[in-house]
């Protein structure tokens, strides 16, 4: 019994330390890299500012050496280059500081050399949903997340939207299905059946549930469901942590038909009636096509149903397809933002 005790004591105080050590961490990142910032003002304000171009380069080398004697390497030009760039690229202070409780210096100095201001505002809004790493920042970013959800918005979606979701904490499911899905990485044959596309998809499950987005988790894979006394399987059947939902998700080789409907609506109603969980939202069924009929989409009203109809592509697009596509989805965000600020005015 004693024992016991002491162990409990020993749990409860390695807590305390261990909440305590993550508490001074978290504030010695928001002093640092405010103090970074405050730097990069000062020299940009005071040098950079009232100086001929070259003239400010030598006054940033001289600082930086005396700096460094003083202090350390982390005072290089380079961190210095960094520090100014922080600073003009988050001019506003009091957003800066309550961004700082989330991200640390180094999310920053990757964040900070993205000129176009949505995609910045994205991947800040990701990093504080999810939590990131940078090394997981540099990886989302090397891997065109940006453009790929850019991409997958219907038309009448515009990502700015999303992006405001995000900074109150919520998450939609519109951000989370997307369309299409790209699936490059499979590298599948011009020919393959049903079973191919699944066997390639378990394969590379973890590179999968990453195209998928945020939240997912695999569950099963042809689960089994019993209705009357007929057996039905759903091809791949995910949990979703951020929108508390299963995901149901079936593999269709062409074209998308109006008979898939059905079948996802019944798979759905079973779900809903012997899956789901207290607390958990109605499922939510994706049915992925090699490629989409919108009239029928559009007739069968799938948009207001818990049914999202995606097309996937075993092969990316030609990169300038990809930056028209892009350019059109940013200049459309760009626009419903300033009507947005005019409204408010």
């Amino acid at each position: 019994m004693q024992g016991t005790n002491e162990n409990n004591i020993y749990q409860d105080v390695k807590i305390l330390i261990d909440q305590t050590k993550q508490n001074v961490a978290i504030t010695v990142n928001s002093a640092l890299t405010l103090l970074y910032w405050k730097i990069g003002k000062h020299i940009n304000d005071e040098v950079l500012k009232n100086s001929r171009a070259d003239y400010g380069k030598e006054i940033v080398q001289i600082l930086s050496g005396q700096l460094t004697k003083e202090y350390g390497k982390g005072y290089s030009q380079r961190n210095l280059a960094d520090m100014i760039k922080f600073s003009q690229i988050f001019s506003d202070f009091n957003i800066l500081q309550a961004l700082t409780a989330k991200l640390t210096w180094t999310h920053f100095k990757t964040i900070i050399y993205i000129d176009d201001e949505l995609k910045r505002e994205f991947y800040i809004g990701m990093i504080k949903l999810d939590r990131w790493s940078t090394r997981t920042l540099k990886d989302r970013i090397d891997s065109q997340l940006y453009e790929r959800t850019a991409l997958s918005k219907k038309p009448d979606e515009l990502i700015s939207y999303e992006i405001e979701k995000l900074h109150e904490g919520a998450i939609s499911p519109n951000i989370v299905l997307k369309d299409p899905y790209i699936l490059d990485f499979l590298e599948l044959n011009d020919r393959y059946l049903e079973k191919d596309l699944e066997d390639a998809i378990l394969r590379d499950i973890e590179h999968f549930i990453l195209e998928l987005g945020s939240g997912f988790s695999f569950i099963a894979r042809q689960k089994v469901i019993q209705i009357d006394d007929e057996d039905y399987k759903i091809d791949l059947l995910f949990y979703n942590r951020k929108l508390k939902r299963l995901i149901a998700l079936e593999l269709k080789l062409g074209k998308f038909k109006a008979s898939y409907k059905g079948q996802m609506e019944l798979y759905l109603r079973w779900l809903e009636k012997y899956e789901k969980e207290e607390g958990e939202n109605s499922p939510i069924g994706i049915i992925l096509c090699a490629d989409k009929q919108s009239e029928q989409i559009e007739l069968l009203e799938l948009d207001k149903s818990n049914i999202h109809v995606a097309q996937y592509l075993t092969v990316l697009p030609k990169q300038e397809i990809l930056q028209k596509k892009l350019h059109q989805v940013i200049r459309n965000a760009k626009a419903r933002l300033v009507n947005k600020q005019k409204g408010s005015l």
